[in-house]
This record gives structure tokens, sequence and C-alpha cells, in this order.
């Protein structure tokens, strides 16, 4: 998570939707009608109904507003080839130095079960990343994201965090820095990445097909390396009792179709940028069982 999104993630608690969407309609002269909070909240998000009838969901953002743009942008090329994303309707620049966007509200509930026996979910998750592919290849103004391996960034990037943790954190952060050390230390690619790719951000209907992606802050790079997160996601859901739907089976199917499809060495680097935000993270915010998870989990590649 960037500190913009850690902000963002502060903001959204105290989210007051409906001055929000009054404020919006004051602004843009839209109309727009509140209808409750939206499920999960977590980015602060609001339903509301246009007057002509179409859903919509309001969300807030402390991103640059030529970044929502941008977004915007990628996600109406991203419609436009047949992609699950919803339509960003309108960005407003509120007064508080925020700024709202109206999305479409796409149609399905989030990911409860997540699990590989039942309605093949993992593999349906994995076919609709792979859609992504080659997306951005005539935009290289989308930005690749920072790997970190060699020296500390932004929260939650920080090594400072795990070379005062423990003899184990600090072994993990020797091997962090080592994988940074070799080639590639960044990542590449012109596929469409989402940052967060995770059960609350898929929609699915009542056959368990997926029918939306959401919460987006688009980045360009190679697709695999959002499936790396969705491992590090699913492996978070196991120990939050949000999401007792999240099976081990899960976590083990995407681990053998990463390590079949993913180069060694590609798969070293994309683990060992998720496993320091996730130890960053998990450190400086939850339990000691939570780390010892976590710890475990990046031996299991990096050793």
């Amino acid at each position: 998570m960037s500190a913009a999104a850690r902000r963002t993630a502060g903001a959204a608690s105290r989210f007051a939707p409906e001055p929000v969407v009054a404020e919006i309609n004051a602004r843009a002269g839209c109309g727009l009608e509140f209808l409750g909070m939206a499920e999960w909240g977590d980015s602060g998000g609001a339903y509301v109904r246009w007057p002509d009838g179409r859903h919509g969901v309001v969300t807030r953002s402390f991103a640059p507003l030529d970044q929502l743009h941008t977004t915007a942008d990628i996600l109406h090329l991203a419609r436009s080839r047949g992609l699950p994303v919803p339509r960003h309707d309108l960005i407003v620049e509120l007064r508080d130095g925020t700024a709202a966007i109206v999305q479409e509200r796409l149609s399905g509930t989030p990911l409860r079960r997540v699990d590989a026996d039942t309605i093949d979910t993992i593999d349906a998750m994995v076919a609709v990343n792979d859609r992504f592919a080659g997306l951005l290849a005539d935009r290289s103004d989308v930005p690749i994201p920072a790997m970190h391996l060699r020296a500390s960034g932004p929260a939650f990037f920080r090594h400072e965090t795990l070379e005062a943790h423990s003899e184990r954190s600090r072994r993990l952060l020797h091997l962090i820095r080592e994988t940074g050390a070799a080639e590639p230390h960044e990542m590449s690619g012109d596929d469409l990445i989402h940052n967060d790719y995770r059960p609350e951000n898929v929609l699915c209907d009542d056959r368990g097909q997926i029918t939306g992606v959401v919460d987006w802050h688009v980045l360009r790079g190679d697709r695999h390396f959002t499936l790396v997160g969705l491992l590090f996601a699913l492996t978070w859901c196991t120990i939050d009792p949000r999401w007792s739907g999240v099976q081990q089976s899960a976590i083990d199917r995407l681990d053998e179709i990463l390590a079949a499809t993913l180069e060694p060495h590609l798969l070293r680097l994309y683990w060992a940028h998720w496993m320091l935000r996730q130890l960053d993270l998990t450190i400086s915010h939850h339990t000691p069982e939570s780390i010892e998870i976590h710890l475990d989990l990046g031996e299991s590649r990096l050793n």
C-alpha cells in the first residue's frame, strides 16, 4: 500500500457519504441520489443513482486529478476490449482537496468463497487477469511500479522494519536485497495490472461467474505480478475472520499455477516485492501470529 493509499484508507473511515454526494451535485449539477453505503466500504464507497436511473458507486481518492483521469481513460480502453471493469463517469475535486469518483456499478457481489474444488474460482481469476495482457502496449505514460528491493521505499516498503524485528526477518531482508541485486531487479511489460487484486475487488454472480474487477489504480507491467499479489492476499484472508470461505486449497492451486507459468527468477523477484510490502505492514500493525504466517510464506520461495 502506498502512502497515498494509506491516507485514502484513513479518510475512508471518516467518509460521510451524503455530504459528499451533495457536494458532487452542487459542483457538477448531476442530481445523484444517495442510496446507501457500498458493501465492505473499505474505500469509502457509496451507492448512488443518476436521474436517468443508472446506478453508480462514489469513491474518494487522494490521487492527483491527472492520475485519476488516466485511470478513467485506461478503463475506457479496457471496456472497449470487452473487459469487466467499471466506467468512470465523473471525477470531481472536493473542497477538502480529495477527489470524488462516480463510477459505474457493475453487477454481482464481492467473492465470499475462494476455493479450488467447487467453482474453480482461482482458475477463473487467473483467466480474467490474463485478458489484461498487452493492453498498454501503446501507453508508456502509465508507470511500472518499482520493486524497492535494494533500498527502502515508501510505506509499506521500509527495510528498517524488517531490520529491527527479529533475526528471522533480517535473514529474509538479506534474501530480498540479494534478489534486488540480481538481474532483472525491476519489472517490465505492457499488461494492465491491478495492484490490489483480491476477493473483495472481484465481483461474481450467483453461479460463481466473475462479472467485474473494481477498485482500480492502473499500472503497467507483467500481469503475473498481480497473481503473486493475489496469493499474498489470499494468505492474509486465512487469518481474517471476514474470509472464512478462503481455503488453503485455493492458495495451493494458485501456487501451482505460478510455479508452472513464471520463470523462477521472475517468481522470486515478484515474491520478494510482495514479501517486503506484506512484512512491513504486518510487523507494524498486526499480531505475532500474522507475522509468523508471513515469515513462513516468505521463506517458502526465497530460501
